[in-house]
């Protein structure tokens, strides 16, 4: 009987060109601080899309950010790059 392969179920956090690939292009120290809290992509994604303001508000509203994603909302709020877009 064949043994079934496991798959490897851990999540890696993201490195610096994949931060990029999902926020835009930030800052060094925004970059550094985001890999800090070593977010999975995942994670980036959806704080990635409240930063932007990308869904519907109400759904946005039923799903508060919470622990590291709202730390990761901090970061991004901060840089420069959605900071200008905001104003």
């Amino acid at each position: 009987m064949p043994r079934s392969k496991k798959r490897n179920t851990k999540i890696l956090p993201v490195n610096s060109n994949e931060v990029r690939h999902v926020v835009g292009p930030v800052n060094d120290d925004t970059v550094s601080a985001i890999l800090k809290s070593e977010p999975t992509r995942e994670e980036l994604e959806l704080v990635t899309s409240y930063v932007r303001g990308e869904g519907s508000e109400v759904d946005r509203l039923g799903h508060p950010l919470t622990a590291k994603v709202a730390r990761l909302y901090d970061i991004l709020t901060a840089d420069a790059l959605y900071v200008d877009d905001e104003q």
